[in-house]
C-alpha cells in the first residue's frame, strides 16, 4: 500500500466518517449517562438484586 492510498483512506469521504464518529460518541455518551443515573434493575452493580419493598399492612375492620 502506497502512501497515497493510505492518505486517501482517511481523506476520502471525510464528512461521512466524521459524522459517524460524532454519532457514535453521542450514542455512547447517552447510554453511559442513562446507565449511571438509572435505578432500573439491569445494571451490573450489587444494587441489581435489590429486595422488593415490603407490602404495607392495612388494618382490617370487622
Amino acid at each position: 500500500m502506497s502512501w497515497e492510498q493510505f492518505k486517501n483512506l482517511f481523506v476520502r469521504n471525510w464528512k461521512e466518517k466524521f459524522l459517524s464518529l460524532v454519532l457514535a460518541f453521542l450514542f455512547w455518551f447517552m447510554i453511559k449517562g442513562h446507565a449511571s443515573r438509572s435505578s432500573l434493575p439491569y445494571g451490573y452493580g450489587s444494587d441489581r438484586y435489590r429486595a422488593a419493598p415490603p407490602v404495607p399492612v392495612v388494618p382490617l375492620r370487622p
